[in-house]
């Protein structure tokens, strides 16, 4: 009963941070429920036989395994670093329970349940609402691809089914090794350091790095050898890379972050001082914030970068030119992952939207006026966003570079493209919807005093 009183109170006390887990694993749903419909139309395709619904069927398994990818890329890079960060977020309230008495097994098995019964509530929400659209989001998403117009989409009982199961699954997976953390972890080490500190990446993030740093190889050495022959490859090198470095982003975007914000002085601004403080020290957070924007930004401009140094290699080989990507084929492959990326950057900031509010009341108590409080808050947005888009860049200039220079076997002269022209939408999208995050609580919150804010547990 003791335990259960915990639970409660903790789901009560902590509504913000599990209603955006909630949010998150609803759009993760709603995600992959897309994926999932162009599955079950090929299925129902394959099934009936003839020739040109076997031929259609090919072709929509390309497109279905390119959006699958592509979203596979995004739920696993969103949803892992979200529950990471759930867990991370309570170590305090955790470390209390063990000092009324709580074994640390009892704290384990606690944390997965609660993140698995959120998970399940969000995605069953997550494919209730989105599940009676997927059909017509995939009519028009194909309508301009040849030859899968006028499909009969569907999305069936049996898919939600799994949508469901799949990211049930995918979370309870990713919190078992921070959920365990969390249990072992002295109470009185928390207590003194409420924020978890940065840690080694673990070996399953090098491992899938890896895998996918050589699959990106492969890739391109598959672009060498057949030209634009091979050029459906372009759409997958640059998502790769892109997971490739996320996955290893906890080892590597706290460094980054410390070294570019070291180039303003400390003097400059007393708000960029203690803004740049703190994304620091929030290592957990500020990474999982920084992943969900790399995949905003840099997934759909290594796409259209990809697509545009192709048709660069078209042009110097054949003399013709290939059309770009349809807006509805674009919305059809990167509507879902876009979802997850922006709710998982949007979430990450009003998960922590308490601790920040009692951050911004210490300041108000040293004597900071509300007006350095909120310029702290817009620019910490600034630093996240600006981490992402320096990760971003890089990625561009190695999948776009590497990709001319392997076109450039078979088209000479062939030059990259750095597909700003989707890159510096998604950073502005991405900034504004940072900044008013970020800002958004802290204006709220301005109503209450400083010291409640501050006796608040």
């Amino acid at each position: 009963m003791t335990v259960f009183r915990l639970v409660l109170s903790d789901l009560r006390s902590n509504a913000g941070i599990w209603i955006g887990a909630l949010v998150v694993s609803a759009a993760t749903a709603a995600a992959a429920a897309i994926a999932a419909g162009m599955l079950e139309t090929g299925l129902e395709l394959v099934t009936s036989g003839t020739r040109s619904d076997l031929l259609r069927a090919g072709g929509l398994a390309t497109l279905a395994s390119l959006v699958l990818v592509l979203t596979v890329v995004a739920v696993t890079a969103v949803l892992g670093n979200i529950t990471r960060l759930t867990i991370d977020l309570q170590r305090r309230g955790y470390a209390l329970w063990q000092l009324v008495g709580v074994p640390s097994a009892t704290v384990t098995v606690i944390v997965r349940l609660q993140l698995a019964v959120v998970a399940l509530v969000g995605s069953a929400l997550g494919c209730l609402v989105a599940g009676p659209f997927v059909p017509a989001f995939l009519h028009f998403g194909l309508s301009e691809s040849d030859g899968l117009r006028a499909l009969d989409e569907r999305f069936g009982a049996v898919s939600g089914a799994a949508v469901v199961v799949g990211v049930t699954a995918v979370v309870v997976l990713s919190s078992l090794r921070p959920s365990r953390r969390a249990g072992r972890v002295r109470p009185v080490e928390v207590l003194r350091e409420p924020e978890a500190v940065e840690g080694r990446t673990g070996w399953t993030r090098w491992t899938g790095a890896a895998v996918a740093l050589l699959l990106a190889s492969l890739m391109t050495l598959a672009l060498a050898g057949a030209g634009v022959r091979a050029g459906s490859q372009v759409l997958l090198i640059g998502p790769l890379v892109t997971g490739a470095v996320i996955a290893v982003g906890p080892s590597v975007f706290p460094a980054l972050l410390r070294a570019w914000t070291a180039v303003v002085p400390a003097h400059a601004s007393a708000s960029w001082f203690l803004a740049r403080n703190a994304a620091a020290a929030a290592v957990s957070r500020s990474s999982a914030t920084v992943s969900a924007l790399v995949i905003t930004i840099a997934l759909p401009a290594s796409i259209t970068s990809g697509f545009a140094t192709l048709g660069d290699a078209v042009r110097r080989t054949t003399g013709s030119e290939i059309s770009g990507l349809a807006p509805q084929s674009f919305l059809l492959m990167l509507g879902g992952p876009l979802l997850v990326s922006l709710s998982g950057a949007a979430a990450t900031v009003l998960m922590a939207g308490r601790t920040r509010e009692q951050e911004g009341a210490l300041v108000e108590a040293a004597g900071g006026s509300r007006g350095v409080v909120l310029a702290r808050a817009a620019w910490e947005s600034v630093i996240l966003v600006g981490t992402a888009v320096l990760v971003s860049s890089a990625v561009l200039v190695v999948t776009s570079c590497a990709q001319a220079v392997a076109l450039g076997v078979t088209s000479p002269g062939t030059l990259p493209h750095l597909g700003l022209q989707a890159a510096a939408p998604a950073a502005l999208v991405s900034l504004v919807l940072m900044v008013v995050a970020g800002t958004l609580p802290l204006v709220v919150g301005g109503r209450r005093s400083v010291p409640l804010v501050l006796a608040a547990d």
